[in-house]
């Protein structure tokens, strides 16, 4: 693991952690009922927070994806298209993928896309949820 990797996980982690923390303190000041102004800076400290876990998450998968696209074996430019596509946009379908692939190359085939995403999921770089496809 790199040290992006590891501060990434570290800073999501410690995010985390905070949101609970803040979540703990409100349900407590809710439940008393005496500081009111308190629970409303509470919930807006929350909000602020929690703006910050996206682009870290965003950006979490994005590392992931780059080291997936580097650690396949046939460096393949639909493959490529899908993983970058899927870590930026978070879990997607085959529909969404095979317009992406198609927006991004003039052309794609539902089949072809299919088979391709079989392949990362065989190859444990894709992992299904439903009927989307995420990042491990």
């Amino acid at each position: 693991m790199s040290d992006i990797d590891g501060s990434l996980k570290s800073l999501n982690e410690k995010l985390d952690w905070i949101i609970h923390r803040l979540n703990y303190l409100e349900s407590v000041l809710t439940e008393s009922q005496q500081y009111p102004e308190v629970v409303d800076f509470l919930q807006s400290l929350k909000l602020g927070t929690a703006l910050y876990g996206e682009p870290l998450k965003t950006l979490d998968r994005i590392v992931s994806a780059r080291h997936l696209i580097e650690s396949i074996s046939q460096k393949d430019e639909i493959n490529k298209i899908i993983l970058n596509y899927i870590a930026v946009k978070g879990p997607k379908n085959i529909s969404e993928l095979t317009r992406e692939v198609g927006r991004q190359r003039g052309k794609a085939s539902r089949t072809t896309i299919r088979k391709k995403v079989k392949q990362l999921v065989d190859s444990k770089a894709l992992v299904k949820e439903g009927n989307c496809y995420r990042l491990p």
